[in-house]
C-alpha cells in the first residue's frame, strides 16, 4: 500500500509505538502532550500536598503557590512561589521525556517553552497584584500548555515521530543513542 508523501509508518523493533499500531504522528503528538500534561499536574499535586506541610492554611489543591506563599507579603517569597510551582511542574515533566527517549536538550527547550509565556502573567501579579485576581494561575497555566503546544507543532516531526529517541542498531549491548 502506498502512502502519501510525508506519511511515515516506522518499521523498526526499536520503535514502542509500531506494535501498538500508532500510525498517525498526530496521535502519537497528542499522546506525547498529553503524557507530559499528566506527568505536571503530578508534579503540582506533590506540590500541593508539600505546601500544605510546609505552609500551612490556604495551601489546598486548587490555589495557586503564588497565594499560598502571599501571606508573607514580600516579592521575593512571590517569586520563590512561583519558581517552585514551576519547578514542581519541570522536573516530572523533563523526567518523562527523558524516560521516552528525548535529550536534555529537549527537556530544557520544552521547559524554556512552559515557562518563558507565563513570564508576563507572573510579571503582571507582582508589579500590579490582582491584576488577574483568582484567575492568574488559570492564565499562567494556559500560557504554559499554548507555549508546550506551540514547540511541539513547531517541531511535530521530532515529538511525533521520535525520531531522536531511540538507539541506532549496533552489535554490542550498549545502546547508541543519535543525540
Amino acid at each position: 500500500m502506498d502512502f502519501p508523501p510525508g506519511f511515515k509508518i516506522r518499521k523498526s523493533p526499536a520503535d514502542p509505538f509500531t506494535h501498538m499500531g500508532y500510525r498517525n504522528g498526530m496521535k502519537r503528538l497528542m499522546q506525547h502532550y498529553l503524557e507530559m500534561v499528566i506527568a505536571m499536574f503530578a508534579g503540582m499535586m506533590a506540590w500541593g500536598w508539600l505546601s500544605v506541610m510546609l505552609f500551612g492554611q490556604g495551601a489546598a489543591m486548587g490555589m495557586h503557590a503564588t497565594e499560598v506563599i502571599a501571606s508573607v507579603q514580600s516579592v521575593m517569597s512571590q517569586i520563590g512561589g512561583i519558581t517552585a510551582m514551576d519547578l514542581s511542574m519541570i522536573v516530572p515533566m523533563v523526567l518523562w521525556m527523558r524516560y521516552r527517549g528525548h535529550s536534555w536538550r529537549h527537556g530544557a527547550e520544552m521547559s524554556a517553552a512552559m515557562v518563558v509565556p507565563a513570564i508576563p502573567v507572573y510579571a503582571a501579579e507582582l508589579i500590579w497584584p490582582g491584576t488577574f485576581g483568582p484567575m492568574s494561575a488559570m492564565w499562567s497555566h494556559g500560557a504554559m500548555l499554548l507555549g508546550m503546544a506551540a514547540l511541539m507543532i513547531a517541531q511535530r516531526d521530532m515529538y511525533a515521530g521520535h525520531d531522536h529517541a531511540h538507539a541506532a542498531p549496533t552489535t554490542d549491548a550498549t545502546p547508541k543513542f543519535t543525540h
